[in-house]
């Protein structure tokens, strides 16, 4: 069906790679091999749909509306460069509701994903009412250069498939399929990547108050020697489904309807989230992209606003972007380019402080004053986080990460800029799960360098044992406390020595590019990434970032005593060599001693955190109640 189909992208992609690095490494991506666990579906009690039946995916959650469908293994998000009718896609892949690979996945046809519409009720209809489903699909895989493509293309032998339910015999019917195919065949043949489909209800055996309808998937998986590199395949996009009666045609419509197109933006110029105590008002980005489309045949008069909200919902900043006219998406192929809209200036500069704070950003686009037909599309929202890590990344991953070299080590390194000195005390990195656990058994060692000219250089931490990836679950990091904190100043870049050239699959996220801080080094010269998006990997500061976490070392030979604490504190356990430092929550050293002895009545009362140290090993964190 497809012999070794993921082997020879392989090689395809590192050519052209090579072709921009003379060393003998080589940056790959692989597709997902785990997706989110969903409880199974049960179809919901109740009265059936009624028509209009619509979904466009748009409303948060990350799988389909339970009083909509029925879903296995389908999962709803934004996607990377997806482009959509409107924000929100529902996805079928080779990933069941488990979120495992299809437990019969195999390089055969197998059946895989099923998107389920809840019973619809049209026994009081007839073919004369012109009942209509219609909905845009776009096949996986992405177009354009190679190393710019998300996901996975759908083989000629794979499809697609709508499915009416026929009630008098308890049967499925297909009246809709598409083969395999890739986004750049589709734009050379219609001029568009994302295609509309309409079929019309014909068959009086349909009209029945047990109607449904469902999309299915066939897939195949890719032959590979070795099976942690086999991964999720074969995807399909679904978008804007809509079942009416009363149309007119079946040809393409004109949706009066204005949208969002893209998930909203971080209102910071380079990040996704940061430190509280690293941030400045400089950081604030100076207009944000917003992406919004007009679906109608003719342009309307659309209302943009934007408001920053408070952890309680006070509202702290407002936007009004006023009116301006949104051009018909469908006959020009134009986003709105309004720069009131489109780009709206950021007038909100976050206070700065230490204080950990998270803020939700609201984005709403109106057509006029009262809206159009579909309000849940007319808002996102982003919530901008001041905590004590530095992300480039959405938090999502859409690939897996990886070296490939014929050297025994190899080096990642990621580049962070600070505002003002700060303790590094632990590294957050996601790491996708590989079949059979085949990354789980590769050692690293966390690495911190100075950064001179815009590259790493000179060694400032290196652990002495080498930590090794965990799956915790999907898009879930797992923090790597230091052996011992390091301060750092300026700019740095934090990663990891691996001790071999392994796939480590780390996750990464096509949605945010940060590929211009990305290095790696096989040889003598380091290389800077061509791959757009940005590693799941966030250096942590403050000694506030390690409390709670699980710390390697000998932790469970030491006692600190008294806790709450007045004058001093003991550590039973520890060495006279030993040494002590205390941490206030904003990561500032308060205290340090030799020993296993430290004062403390100079603190003022309040949470802290303990560093030990017996020579050069850890001995362990732990949290100190000072009470005098």
């Amino acid at each position: 069906m497809r012999p070794a189909r993921l082997l020879v992208c392989l090689l395809v992609f590192n050519f052209q790679l090579s072709v921009f690095n003379s060393t003998t490494a080589q940056e790959v991506l692989l597709p997902l091999q785990w997706g989110p666990q969903a409880r199974p579906a049960a179809k919901t009690a109740g009265e059936p749909v009624q028509l209009p039946f619509f979904d466009d995916f748009s409303a948060r959650g990350v799988f389909p509306a339970a009083d909509l469908w029925e879903s296995r293994g389908v999962t709803v998000g934004n996607g990377a460069g997806l482009m959509p009718p409107t924000v929100g896609v529902a996805t079928l892949d080779a990933v069941g509701a488990d979120g495992r690979l299809y437990e019969g996945a195999a390089a055969g046809l197998f059946t895989a994903d099923t998107l389920c519409s809840q019973t619809i009720e049209l026994g009081a209809l007839a073919p004369a009412d012109s009942v209509v489903l219609s909905f845009y699909y776009l096949p996986g895989g992405g177009k354009g250069d190679l190393w710019l493509r998300i996901g996975d293309a759908p083989e000629a032998s794979d499809s697609l498939m709508l499915e009416f339910y026929r009630a008098a015999d308890s049967t499925w019917v297909t009246v809709w399929a598409r083969g395999g195919t890739e986004v750049d065949s589709l734009v050379s043949a219609t001029g568009r990547d994302w295609q509309y489909v309409a079929v019309a209800v014909t068959d009086s055996a349909f009209f029945t108050d047990s109607f449904a309808f469902r999309f299915r998937n066939l897939c195949s998986v890719a032959s590979t020697s070795k099976p942690g590199l086999a991964g999720n395949c074969d995807y399909w996009h679904l978008d804007y489904v809509l079942m009416d009666q009363g149309r007119t045609s079946v040809g393409t419509p004109e949706f009066r309807d204005v949208a969002f197109v893209a998930p909203a933006p971080s209102m910071l110029a380079h990040y996704q989230a940061m430190p509280a105590r690293q941030y400045r008002q400089s950081d604030t980005a100076g207009t944000m992209e917003m992406t919004i489309t007009n679906l109608f045949g003719s342009a309307l008069a659309t209302q943009y606003k934007y408001a920053v909200l408070d952890e309680q919902g006070d509202t702290l900043y407002r936007y009004d972007g006023g009116f301006e006219n949104a051009p018909p998406f469908l006959s020009d192929g134009a986003y709105q380019t309004a720069a009131a809209h489109a780009t709206p200036s950021v007038g909100y500069a976050f206070p700065e402080g230490p204080e950990q704070r998270e803020y939700t950003v609201v984005h709403t686009v109106r057509e006029g004053v009262g809206g159009d037909m579909h309000r849940g599309n007319d808002t996102v929202r982003f919530s901008q986080v001041f905590a004590d890590y530095y992300a480039y990344d959405d938090g999502t991953a859409e690939n897996g990460y990886g070296l490939t070299s014929t050297a025994s080590r190899v080096y990642l390194a990621y580049r962070f800029d600070l505002n003002v000195e700060d303790t590094l005390t632990a590294v957050d990195m996601c790491f996708n799960r590989s079949l059979g656990g085949e990354n789980e058994d590769i050692p690293f060692y966390i690495t911190v360098w100075r950064c001179e000219n815009g590259m790493p250089r000179e060694v400032l931490y290196r652990d002495h044992t080498g930590r090794r990836p965990a799956f915790d679950g999907i898009d879930v990091y797992k923090r790597y406390v230091l052996e011992s904190a390091v301060t750092v100043s300026d700019s740095i870049f934090v990663g990891f020595e691996q001790a071999n050239n392994y796939f480590i699959n780390l996750g990464f996220d096509r949605n945010c590019d940060a590929s211009d801080r990305i290095c790696y080094l096989t040889g003598t010269e380091w290389q800077r990434s061509i791959l757009r998006g940005a590693l799941m990997l966030r250096p942590c500061f403050g000694a506030g970032a390690t409390v709670g976490i699980e710390q390697p070392g000998r932790e469970e030979e030491w006692r600190m005593y008294p806790n709450p604490a007045d004058e001093e504190v003991w550590m039973e356990g520890l060495s006279t060599d030993g040494e002590i430092r205390i941490y206030d929550m904003t990561g500032k050293l308060v205290a340090s001693a030799r020993g296993n002895r430290i004062e403390t009545r100079g603190l003022a009362n309040g949470v802290y955190v303990v560093h030990c140290e017996d020579g050069e090993k850890a001995v362990g964190i732990k949290k100190l109640i000072i009470k005098h």
